[in-house]
């Protein structure tokens, strides 16, 4: 009796290609809204209805509103800055390119709202804090350049040293942003270089 032949199984569609699109869309109105209305307020309604998407396409792409509005913070440029040699250079350009998108972007109103939204969302605050890490990554990589080319003691920690520059940085932004004056950077720029030679010099 001759075996029966069995036919090939069906080739399963992978499903609709991602719309990169409509994508991007979704992530600009999430970030528009959350510098208008903060985290708490922001809903996936309100994004599909600015967005002309689907919740079905939203949830798709991001499983929770904590990765929606990560994901929409990372839509934010990334400061980038490749080192002239000078390291007192380098972090006053740093914090000139930091006003520009602070005067050009969502950054101001939306960084505070997902801070303020992630002391007490610890789902939202982890997130948060893996794309921070990632943004910090330039002005680390600057104080890396200071000490690989012997500007800088190689027992000079490059995340706290960022920390340095960074911290009056945000203060002045957010608390008081009348009063950001470039000169005075140039002034601080001066001061962190001069304080992480003077604790690497030898006593």
């Amino acid at each position: 009796m001759p075996t029966p032949q069995l036919k090939p199984l069906p080739v399963r569609s992978p499903g609709r290609p991602r719309d990169k699109t409509r994508e991007a869309k979704i992530l600009e109105e999430t970030l528009q809204l959350l510098g208008e209305v903060g985290f708490a307020r922001l809903t996936v309604d309100a994004v599909v209805a600015r967005a002309r998407a689907s919740k079905a396409t939203v949830y798709r792409r991001w499983a929770t509103k904590e990765e929606l509005a990560v994901a929409a913070f990372d839509l934010l440029p990334l400061i980038e800055i490749e080192s002239c040699g000078d390291l007192e250079e380098d972090i006053l350009r740093y914090i000139e390119q930091y006003s520009r998108f602070m005067q050009t972007t969502t950054l101001r109103s939306v960084l505070p709202a997902l801070v303020s939204e992630a002391c007490q969302n610890p789902v939202l605050a982890e997130k948060l804090q893996q794309t921070v890490m990632r943004r910090r990554e330039s002005g680390i990589a600057l104080v890396e350049a200071a000490i690989a080319r012997g500007e800088l003691s190689a027992s000079t920690d490059p995340v706290l040293a960022q920390e340095l520059f960074i911290g009056p940085l945000v203060n002045r932004t957010f608390f008081f942003p009348q009063n950001f004056d470039l000169a005075d950077f140039r002034t601080l720029a001066r001061i962190v270089v001069a304080g992480l030679k003077a604790q690497s010099a030898p006593v």
